[in-house]
């Protein structure tokens, strides 16, 4: 493994763990030995797309710890929600037999992220898929007891579960455990001209329309586009991660004031909260 699992190797049994990586690898296979220019472009998407779930995950966890030191309660449940959300999104994207769908994978419903990233869990341990679960559901309904009902009582019926840190790491490493499975098929069956990374995936995923606005990554642009230069081969999520996109994807939410401050967030601390982030 590349990765030292934090979580994964203590929570799962080892038998269980070799099981799925035997199944996972027969899985993988099947797209590997098959592999073409299209479907080398669509994984390098994927992958880099749950990289930034785990990143996405992390900025929020950090500022969830952030708003409950200042109490701003009430963003609290929304940043615990979609910091789970963000890291179940990032499993089902590395899901051999989930389609990309022309990238219509990228805005997978919620309900259906918890649904395939929960049954992938319980290859692993039935009874931490339930857990996990519960804790997502109960995240997502006082999420929109909050957003949508706004309580005259506050957030007296909210939970302030303790195990978010934990569970957000465990499902970070899952992901990260099938992408190094993917990779190393890769490197086994697939052939050398593969190795490309097409335009049109690139700027699919850099240029994002929604409701009839289209909203332009230059930062995503310029990433993709060193990948499909430098390393056009699709790997696991932790080699992905470059230490100049991680910089750019936590300083792009520096505070823009002038005043330095002690008490304004900085959200480039902690990046390996969760996830051993480069």
């Amino acid at each position: 493994w590349f990765y030292t699992f934090r979580e994964l190797s203590t929570v799962f049994e080892e038998a269980s763990c070799k099981r799925n990586s035997t199944k996972l690898l027969d899985r993988y296979s099947k797209l590997t030995r098959n592999w073409t220019k299209e479907t080398n472009s669509e994984w390098l998407c994927r992958i880099y797309l749950s990289a930034k779930m785990v990143m996405c995950a992390t900025l929020n966890l950090n500022t969830l710890d952030y708003a409950q030191k200042k109490n701003v309660r009430a963003v609290e449940s929304y940043l615990a929600y979609y910091s789970l959300l963000s890291l179940l999104r990032a499993i089902v994207y590395t899901l051999p037999e989930i389609e990309w769908d022309s990238g219509k994978l990228v805005k997978v419903s919620h309900s259906k992220a918890i649904k395939q990233a929960v049954a992938h869990i319980a290859t692993f341990d039935k009874s931490v898929a339930n857990s996990t679960s519960d804790l997502v559901r109960r995240l997502k309904a006082e999420r929109e007891l909050i957003s949508y009902r706004s309580p005259s009582s506050g957030d007296q019926s909210v939970s302030h579960p303790t195990n978010i840190r934990s569970i957000a790491t465990l499902l970070a490493e899952i992901a990260q455990f099938n992408s190094e499975l993917l990779e190393a098929s890769i490197l086994k069956n697939a052939p050398h001209q593969a190795f490309e990374f097409l335009d049109e995936y690139i700027n699919e995923l850099s240029n994002v329309e929604i409701d009839g606005l289209v909203f332009s990554d230059n930062e995503d642009t310029y990433r993709l586009d060193y990948l499909s230069r430098k390393h056009p081969v699709t790997p696991n999520i932790l080699n992905i991660m470059t230490e100049g996109h991680v910089e750019s994807y936590f300083g792009a939410w520096v505070s823009d004031s002038d005043e330095d401050r002690d008490d304004t967030f900085d959200p480039d601390k902690n990046w390996q909260l969760i996830f051993d982030i480069p």
